[in-house]
């Protein structure tokens, strides 16, 4: 095992402690994530554009009610 120590890598999260190397890892899996978008047909674009349009409609008819507690 000899006298080497492990050390924790930093990769928390933390925006803080966000490096070069981080934000590289993250442009590139955003670009990976636009190319795998534009290969979808268009009828599961279609698909998906509908679902995200009737969550909006039914988030922007949405109340909140607020009832006195006794």
């Amino acid at each position: 095992m000899g006298s080497e120590k492990y050390t924790k890598p930093a990769l928390d999260g933390n925006v803080l402690n966000d490096d070069a190397a981080q934000l590289d890892l993250r442009k590139a899996a955003e670009e990976r994530n636009l190319i795998e978008s534009l290969k979808l047909s268009y009828t599961e674009r279609y698909r998906i554009m509908t679902r995200l349009m009737r969550i909006g409609n039914m988030l922007s008819r949405a109340k909140v009610i607020h009832k006195k507690m006794t």
